[in-house]
């Protein structure tokens, strides 16, 4: 439009005006093409931020987090459940290992793979060149190939293709040239500026034709729509929203939350419940060995010291007892948890556990079994031991179980050799030829079930009789209760005929800052639910720690040397905290009454209540509940669906591979950076770098920032559009000159779109905002508020500005100082109003000029270049204005600054139409519970029962709920 504009001009023999136009369209052009590029580039560093990593050996060498970029062909790589392959891996062996190729061949089923070879056939497969061609990608099943995910089982294999060259990387170069999905606020925004665009350009037409039969001449009237039109019409404004979510991904990046894909971004502001996993996320991951017990010595318990993985936190590893006698077969129990275990602790000597220097591989709690072991004085067994067999760990199954054989025939310990030689009762038999014996560990409800036997205190099996299992249970149960993870561990000649070798509690406290973080999200209108798989006791406790449900009492003291109560268990300090042990022996389960209450009562929920429960009556059924206990990721998809009908966004955690399916279902997929399976990050939305809860608090805060303040500047752009319309539709109207030529519209709407609105979208959202209730997904961008404060600023903006024009316009003749003083008018009123649109509801004396250093440095540019284009003699020609005096500054300055009055003043007396988060009287209902169709009143919950009313039971403290109906 410009350059046919400029043409008209050259056409008419006004080469002055024709280059003057083409200088202000290559001002406009490089602009819109810096905006571009910024956008581009923020888009592709959201691709590094989540840089696929993998285990590598290279000179003998086991090389965790290694970068998968960096594998040449040749390199051993080594795989495990919730993987993803880094390359195409010629697989060398593996353990019951399948892998899902869904995205590369399009098959649904994982398909099983293996480290032998291939026999090929030749015929249809043979080649022109007498070569074979290889088999179709679902037929090789000793490659796994890259970007595909493994979902069970482990394996090794060797890299044989990387990048382009892989499969998958034939497919990616393919799809390079297909354009990625815009987010839903996109398509909004560019819906928008096409309303906008075919509202301006109708009006523009009009006010054109008006001014021409008028006899306003024809290229002054043909130039000033166009440059009207490039003004008004906001084709910046899709680059500004893409450029605002992309840095708000950024920065929420530096806080340790990866947003994958920008549609995320706006659906974390809408985030009414927060489903959280306990282990990794609300704790430290970071699990401590606490706790032992065997049925050998019944009435004693065994506690560790120390805390983490680091041995400088302890002060020396020690085993301690409360009656001091020293656990002469635990070690079967240390023994049994190191050999089912598939973490490492690399140059453990003792020299190097004093420098620190120990390099730790595997799942925390694996690690934290091995570290534990460490502390009993155990050795590591594995070493004497081939692995014959494992059955992996898994989600339902809830266990491990691996079979061993001793390197040189014989056990490590008396309990395993006993139990090698186990004989039937119809005489001497060996069950086992060559000694090998199978190690579990897991859940102890399943343990225990299959275990026939127990460890005496010679290492001799005795049978386990129902008043052992009731203690074991019993004992559990009080661990649980504490707040510690539970395993049992157990051994046998085979797995119907298992020995139960002890009881093991790890520690794993919240992490620092997550009671507050799930307060402040409790104020500001999201729920938090935990969701895991462990015990109800040790999920009560921990969400009872985190501040999720209330009525236990902290369980750390404040000073050493006193003793921290939970439920009625004790933890006694020693010198130091770290220096403790867990006191069992006077732990009354029964005067746990909060615990007891939530069996029948409506804050805790199981995985089997779940199944017993219909999905029909399920949505109603889990209002309140706060704490969903031993639960599958079947049960995390059901609740995911169930809240959803219920109007919920939600926004789940998880880090394994079964998670995958919930993580994808959720509004927003929280997958974990750190100990989160590759499955996990790929379907997931968010990726916490640092596996912490209170990162979850910062992205939701950030989400309903980044949309604020889109709001904000959105406001800005209308009200600058809407006033160079008005300002020329009165001019039209009246008969008057144009009060701004085509040079200075075109210099406002590079301020409209260049930095002053750009850095309005980087703006620090006030914490009223940040605390006010999540939006609704379906609210529109552009609100009635908006549109009031837009058209508003805008009429002040036009009378202003209008106001100084017809002032000079005084003698009749429209001269440079005319425009001049008018051009600066306007764009002083558009920088103060810019400065007014840094909040919908803070006034601007209420603002720090000082909190957003990126809008200082555009208001500062703007302010340099409006200068440069008034007093710089080049610029003077071109923008056709005149140097002005300090006194008319002075004027102007005061004039202009009547915006931010109207802003005071709006803010201050008009804000329940003008703001977007007044709601009802009070700003966004600050505080308030949402609680969707259950309503809280008076200390009471109320819902619908699905066919039976509950009765009333007292919980612990006075509180009153309401008992669950068990629907069957």
């Amino acid at each position: 439009m410009l350059l046919f504009s400029a043409a008209i001009s050259l056409f008419l023999g006004n080469s002055a005006d024709a280059m003057s136009i083409a200088l202000a369209l290559t001002i406009v052009s490089l602009v819109a093409a810096i905006q571009e590029y910024r956008s581009e580039q923020a888009l592709e560093k959201l691709a590094d931020l989540v840089p696929h990593t993998c285990t590598v050996v290279r000179d003998g060498r086991a090389i965790d987090h290694f970068p998968a970029k960096q594998l040449v062909v040749g390199d051993l790589v080594m795989l495990s459940t919730g993987d993803r392959v880094p390359a195409d891996v010629r697989l060398v062996d593996g353990v019951e290992m399948s892998v899902d190729e869904s995205s590369l061949t399009g098959e649904n089923s994982p398909v099983a793979k293996t480290g032998l070879a291939l026999s090929i056939m030749g015929g249809e497969g043979q080649g022109g060149d007498g070569n074979v061609a290889p088999p179709p990608l679902t037929e090789q099943t000793n490659v796994a190939f890259m970007g595909t995910l493994v979902v069970s089982g482990r394996g090794r294999g060797l890299v044989i293709a990387v990048g382009e060259r892989s499969e998958f990387g034939k497919v990616a170069k393919e799809l390079s040239e297909v354009e990625a999905r815009k987010s839903p606020l996109q398509i909004k925004i560019d819906e928008l500026g096409r309303l906008l665009a075919y509202a301006s350009s109708a009006g523009i037409a009009v006010m054109a034709l008006m001014g021409y039969l008028l006899g306003r001449p024809f290229l002054e009237t043909v130039t000033v729509a166009v440059s009207l039109a490039v003004a008004a019409i906001p084709e910046g404004l899709p680059i500004c929203v893409t450029v605002t979510l992309a840095l708000g991904v950024l920065r929420m990046a530096r806080h340790a939350a990866i947003v994958k894909k920008l549609p995320a971004v706006e659906t974390l502001g809408c985030v009414t419940v927060i489903a959280s996993d306990k282990t990794g996320t609300l704790t430290q991951n970071e699990m401590t060995a606490r706790s032992i017990y065997t049925l050998a010595f019944p009435s004693l318990n065994f506690g560790l010291t120390g805390v983490g993985y680091d041995s400088k936190k302890s002060g020396g590893y020690m085993v301690r007892s409360k009656s001091c006698e020293e656990l002469s077969q635990g070690d079967g129990d240390s023994r049994t948890a190191s050999i089912c275990n598939n973490a490492s602790v690399a140059g453990s000597s003792d020299d190097e556990k004093n420098d620190n220097n120990a390099v730790l591989m595997g799942q925390p709690t694996e690690i934290a079994l091995l570290v534990g072991a460490v502390k009993a004085n155990v050795p590591d067994p594995r070493p004497m031991y081939h692995r014959v067999q494992e059955i992996p760990f898994s989600s339902d199954r809830k266990r491990m179980e691996v079979k061993c054989r001793p390197v040189g025939g014989a056990h490590t310990c008396t309990a395993f050799a006993l139990s090698a030689r186990r004989h039937k009762a119809n005489g001497f038999d060996l069950i086992s030829s060559d000694g090998s014996l199978y190690f579990v560990k897991g859940m102890p409800e399943s343990i225990l079930g299959e275990c026939k036997t127990h460890t005496a205190a010679d290492g001799s099996a005795v049978a386990l009789t129902e008043i052992g299992k009731t203690r074991a249970l019993s004992q559990s149960r009080r661990m649980a209760a504490c707040g510690l993870r539970v395993l049992a561990m157990a051994y046998g000649p085979s797995l119907d005929e298992l020995t139960l070798a002890g009881i093991v509690g790890l520690e794993d406290p919240p992490r620092e800052g997550v009671p507050e973080s799930v307060a402040n999200l409790e104020k500001s209108g999201v729920k938090v639910i935990m969701v895991t798989g462990d015990s109800k006791e040790t999920a009560v406790a921990i969400a009872a720690r985190c501040g999720i449900i209330g009525g236990l009492k902290p369980s750390r003291a404040e000073s050493g040397g006193e003793l921290c109560e939970i439920g009625t268990a004790s933890i006694v300090q020693g010198d130091s905290s770290d220096d403790e042990v867990i006191d069992l022996q006077n732990y009354d389960l029964s005067s746990h009454n909060l615990i007891d209450d939530l069996e029948y009562g409506s804050l805790a929920l199981s995985g089997a209540q779940l199944d017993a429960i219909g999905s029909h009556n399920l949505p109603d059924s889990i209002v309140g509940v706060k704490v969903f206990y031993r639960v599958a990721p079947r049960h995390k998809l059901a609740l995911v669906r169930a809240l959803q009908s219920r109007g919920e966004v939600v926004a789940m955690t998880g880090d394994g591979v079964n998670d995958a399916t919930a993580l994808k279902a959720a509004d927003v997929g929280v997958a974990m950076g750190k100990g989160g399976t590759d499955v996990a990050k790929e379907a997931a939305d968010v990726v916490l770098a640092d596996d912490d809860f209170t990162t979850i608090t910062h992205a939701v805060a950030e989400g309903k920032g980044i949309f604020f303040n889109i709001r904000n500047f959105l406001a800005f752009q209308l009200s600058t559009s809407f006033a160079a319309l008005a300002i020329e539709s009165v001019a039209t109207a009246f008969s008057l000159p144009s009060p701004l030529n085509a040079m200075q519209i075109l210099w406002i709407n590079i301020i409209m779109d260049g930095p002053p609105a750009q850095s309005l979208g980087v703006e620090p959202v006030d914490e009223r905002i940040l605390k006010a209730q999540p939006r609704k997904a379906t609210d529109s961008i552009v609100t009635r508020a908006l549109l009031i404060r837009a058209v508003s600023s805008a009429f002040l903006i036009m009378f202003l500005t209008l106001k100084v024009f017809a002032h000079e316009l005084e003698d009749g003749v429209v001269t440079r100082r005319d425009t001049t003083m008018t051009f600066m008018t306007f764009v002083n009123c558009d920088l103060f109003n810019a400065y007014a649109c840094r909040s919908s509801d803070r006034c601007f004396y209420e603002i720090s000029p000082f909190s957003n250093m990126s809008f200082l440095w555009a208001m500062a540019f703007s302010v340099a270049g409006q200068f440069a284009v008034i007093y710089l003699p080049p610029l003077q020609s071109v923008f056709q204005t005149e140097a002005l005096s300090l006194g008319d500054l002075f004027l102007i300055v005061c004039l202009s600054s009547t915006v931010l009055l109207l802003d005071t003043v709006r803010k201050k007396f008009f804000q329940k139409y003008t703001s977007d988060t007044w709601k009802g009287g009070s700003i966004s209902r600050f505080g308030k519970m949402s609680t969707g169709k259950g309503k809280k009143r008076d200390g009471k919950v109320r819902r619908k029962k699905a066919g039976v009313k509950g009765t009333k039971a007292p919980l612990s403290g006075g509180a009153t709920t309401s008992l669950r109906a068990r629907n069957v």
